[in-house]
């Protein structure tokens, strides 16, 4: 596995940290008071942010996630990619400064592998330039994405249409007023083999018979962009298959691997920002007669979190290599593996970062709300604990 960046990488990667230092970092309080002020306004940081966007884009830093693509100017590999996910995860919002957010990151990689050149010109291009957002709809009421033979949301053929029935929930994306289409994983074939039934439709958020329902709060202050959505016998025309018939389910497992290896890379940055906040806290505050850094309780964690934060950045790393190294395949058991520790160990982290700053924790000045709301609402999204656990283990079995 490489370990070091190229001339070329290397360059872009100190560009991005100045960048984040000098133009994000500067207004991440004001920021922050924007948000909460505007919380009941889904897509409200649209406004707020859009000053920075534009000197991103300028400045060259702008859909650095998509690897090996004519669509993108700079064609970073994932690994390549890896280290500034990272950094963008030190301020809770700051990947959609760069045009990196989820779920658009991960829909704008889909449709770049499979969509046709129509369908990129007309979707995945807007996409690009920051004009339009999308949203991404699997999850299901009485479903679970691990189990796929649950799914209900169905689509059949009529002509040169699909007709679309189904009911979708924690649609991430939706509420956001820029968003123009969703990617929908359906049942297309209920005949074929398990692995056949499912395929991907683009359905613009307009189409008659698309209902977009409650909206559904995630943790913290940031305003939600998550929704109920249900299809009432939409029409979607057949143009707007994304791929194969077929391929859903090879989609949505191709797309977990990003969005994981993303999530798990944006923990990494936000354990390391509430883990320099903690040390920074806990060498001012006075406990028991002497400085609480010196307490053993603190000391365990402080030692817990810097030796999770390094073996989960290798473990990052490593299945950032992998998915270059495989055309985009990793093994079930890493992707698992990766998940289990990340999520769990920056809610941890920044759990105690919040403790140590007390009341302080919530105030605007600091990151720790909006980094509490994003990685607890990242563990909703992401499959149970219990889920990955089994994969890792099933895995072991196979070996």
């Amino acid at each position: 596995m490489e370990t070091s960046p190229s001339p070329r990488v290397s360059t872009l990667q100190t560009r991005l940290h100045r960048f984040l230092h000098t133009v994000v970092q500067p207004q991440e309080g004001a920021v922050n008071a924007g948000m909460r002020n505007a919380a009941a306004q889904p897509g409200a940081s649209a406004a707020l942010l859009a000053p920075m966007r534009q000197k991103a884009q300028l400045a060259g830093l702008w859909n650095l996630f998509l690897p090996a693509s004519t669509r993108a100017s700079q064609g970073l590999s994932h690994w390549e990619y890896a280290p500034m996910m990272e950094a963008m995860g030190r301020i809770a919002w700051a990947a959609e400064v760069f045009n990196s957010a989820q779920p658009d990151a991960g829909n704008m990689q889909l449709l770049d592998s499979y969509g046709s050149e129509a369908l990129k010109d007309a979707w995945l291009d807007p996409l690009l330039r920051a004009e339009t957002r999308s949203a991404w709809a699997a999850a299901e009421p009485d479903a679970a994405l691990h189990q796929p033979d649950s799914l209900q949301t169905r689509a059949s053929r009529d002509g040169d249409h699909w007709v679309l029935d189904g009911h979708k929930t924690w649609v991430q994306g939706v509420l956001d007023p820029r968003t123009a289409s969703l990617l929908v994983l359906c049942r297309t074939d209920p005949l074929a083999p398990l692995h056949r039934q499912f395929s991907v439709l683009l359905v613009p958020l307009n189409t008659a018979g698309v209902q977009v329902g409650r909206q559904l709060h995630g943790w913290g202050t940031a305003p939600s962009v998550l929704a109920e959505v249900r299809f009432d016998q939409a029409r979607v025309s057949a143009r707007q298959l994304v791929g194969e018939i077929g391929q859903g389910l090879e989609m949505l497992q191709a797309r977990q691997r990003i969005v994981g290896l993303h999530d798990a890379l944006w923990c990494l940055g936000a354990g390391e920002r509430a883990l320099e906040l903690l040390v920074r806290r806990l060498q001012t505050r006075q406990a028991g007669g002497q400085l609480a850094v010196h307490h053993p309780v603190w000391q365990q964690r402080i030692a817990r979190a810097r030796t999770g934060l390094d073996t989960t950045r290798m473990l990052a790393r490593r299945s950032a290599w992998q998915l270059d190294q495989s055309d985009g395949d990793l093994p079930p058991q890493e992707l698992a593996m990766l998940q289990s520790l990340a999520l769990p160990l920056a809610a941890e982290i920044v759990h105690w970062s919040a403790v140590a700053h007390e009341a302080d924790a919530f105030s605007d000045d600091l990151p720790l709300a909006g980094l509490t709301a994003q990685v607890r609402l990242m563990q909703q999204l992401a499959p149970p604990a219990e889920a990955l656990h089994a994969q890792i283990a099933q895995g072991e079995l196979l070996r």
